[in-house]
């Protein structure tokens, strides 16, 4: 096989992808458990790197602050769901292809129940990641209205729809989240998140006083 072939140079960037992913997870689980410890603005760069056996270099080059190593998962999920939106076949309704595509991710949280749960509690502890998390929200927001006008061929700036729907669907799952933590995670939340996301589908009008 000549040098350089594919069959050959494959192998380690996968190998390196791997180990990337490996120490940025092993960054994030040192740091939520200082966070959990010490609470969050008691925990430096520096005891991050100590606790995760890293370089305070190495931890920059995986995260800008300590903040963004908290909030990692945020682009995490939502390029899952940038892929499971893509996935979805091109016969179903927007509203159905977003609510399957958002219940496909979901799980995912179950799994990582605990870890959810830590975040979670660190986060409403502290004000100064309450308005970090709502800028991602907003980055939240923008993409899933770009997949939308995506599928339906529309301009945003033009078209309501696609800045409608995605404000919707991301206040269905926030809201649906919001109430599986607060019940100690101990609910269903596949089954939570579809209902709230029914709502946007004329389940609204069935909501009497």
């Amino acid at each position: 096989m000549a040098k350089g072939t594919v069959g050959e140079v494959r192998p380690r960037p996968g190998l390196r992808e791997r180990r990337k992913k490996l120490t940025a997870a092993e960054l994030e689980a040192a740091a939520l458990r200082l966070f959990g410890e010490r609470g969050f603005d008691s925990v430096t760069v520096d005891d991050i790197a100590a606790e995760a056996d890293v370089s305070r270099r190495t931890f920059f080059r995986y995260f800008a602050s300590k903040e963004d190593v908290l909030l990692a998962d945020h682009f995490v999920q939502l390029a899952r769901l940038r892929e499971a939106m893509a996935a979805r076949p091109p016969d179903e309704t927007i509203l159905t292809a977003l609510r399957n595509a958002i219940l496909s991710m979901t799980g995912d949280f179950e799994d990582r129940k605990e870890m959810v749960i830590l975040r979670g509690r660190i986060m409403r502890g502290t004000p100064s990641l309450q308005a970090r998390s709502l800028v991602h929200q907003r980055a939240w927001e923008e993409a899933m209205q770009d997949m939308v006008a995506d599928r339906l061929g529309v301009d945003p700036a033009v078209d309501l729809r696609p800045g409608v729907v995605a404000a919707t669907a991301l206040a269905a799952m926030r809201v649906a989240f919001g109430n599986w933590l607060s019940a100690g995670a101990s609910g269903d939340l596949i089954a939570m998140t579809t209902e709230a996301l029914d709502l946007l589908d004329g389940g609204l009008q069935q909501v009497h006083g």
